[in-house]
């Protein structure tokens, strides 16, 4: 009887123990639940800008439970990144530490196009020249990165002959992403002296266009005033014979449909020649039918400064086309 007194005691000690630790256990996991809930972090979510000073801690925005990073965000790293976030807290009855984790993803983006300064919007250089376009290219650089030495030049630039061109740079970062400026070269002919200039444009005259000496006289007489007999000079009036206005625009167009250079003594006389032969025929007629005196350079000087140049007046042409003739 003692004996089984003494195991009836045993079972129910031993089902109060188990019931007991049963309940310290629900406790204890629903105490260690209650917490895990309550844990929590919150973001501030964006697009992070390569390069720039935002660290993973930057991100949180409020949390409940001291902080641990697991992952450190790369601001140099293009694209996704996954971050993890943990968060504990110790439980004070049973002093079991509590944790949660949470994680984010976050993109790295680079917007920043690379910068391309110039030296000038607008070139001017001479015909046969050394011109290396990059001598125009100041500065080229990354914000981040900072230099950016391999870019591009990309231009169907001639020094070889004169006119308009239009140079591009093209400059690509790291990332891929890439810019373009440009800028225009005006490849000049050099400019001539008047001697010879003079000695030039008198052989054109008299040998392709079939003037005599004292026409020739006369027209360079005006040249002489206009000009110097350098083709490359002036901006509102240019060249040999100081064209203006619309007369300017055609001389370009001219010259540009004829495959000739409008900055040359070739390019101007021919367009000299295609006004006297057009619009100012009576001028041609006048030059054609010249005396071949002294006298007769004077007289061409006068008259193609008043009806071809149209100039305010006349005086010491004449005088020099007469010069001219007698030298």
């Amino acid at each position: 009887m003692k004996e089984l007194l003494n195991n009836k005691y045993f079972k129910y000690g031993s089902l109060l123990f188990i019931l007991v630790f049963g309940l310290i256990l629900i406790d204890r996991n629903n105490r260690r639940k209650q917490i895990y809930e309550i844990l929590d972090v919150s973001f501030d979510l964006h697009d992070i800008e390569y390069g720039s000073k935002i660290s993973a801690k930057d991100l949180v925005k409020t949390r409940i439970g001291e902080l641990k990073i697991e992952d450190e965000l790369d601001p140099y790293q293009i694209g996704d990144q996954i971050l993890r976030y943990t968060v504990s807290k110790t439980e004070e009855r049973y002093k079991q530490n509590v944790e949660r984790t949470f994680e984010i993803t976050v993109r790295v983006e680079d917007t920043n196009k690379p910068i391309i300064e110039l030296e000038e919007e607008n070139v001017s250089v001479y015909k046969n020249s050394d011109y290396d376009p990059k001598d125009n290219v100041s500065h080229v650089y990354d914000i981040v990165d900072g230099n950016i030495e391999d870019y591009e030049i990309l231009t169907d630039l001639d020094l070889g002959k004169a006119g308009e061109y239009e140079v591009k740079v093209k400059a690509t970062d790291k990332n891929g992403l890439s810019s373009e400026k440009t800028f225009t070269v005006n490849v000049r002919n050099r400019a001539v002296s008047g001697s010879e200039g003079y000695n030039i444009i008198y052989a054109y005259l008299t040998n392709t266009y079939g003037y005599n000496k004292a026409a020739a006289c006369g027209i360079l007489a005006n040249m002489r005033y206009e000009s110097n007999f350098n083709p490359d000079i002036g901006d509102y009036y240019y060249g040999l014979c100081q064209w203006g206005g619309n007369r300017q625009n055609n001389l370009f167009s001219y010259c540009s449909a004829n495959g000739l250079d409008a900055a040359s003594i070739e390019g101007q006389l021919a367009y000299l020649d295609h006004e006297l032969s057009s619009s100012y025929s009576n001028v041609k007629n006048y030059l054609l039918n010249t005396e071949n005196t002294s006298s007769g350079a004077w007289n061409a000087a006068d008259y193609f400064c008043r009806n071809f140049e149209g100039a305010a007046s006349s005086e010491g042409r004449g005088d020099l086309a007469a010069s001219y003739f007698e030298s």
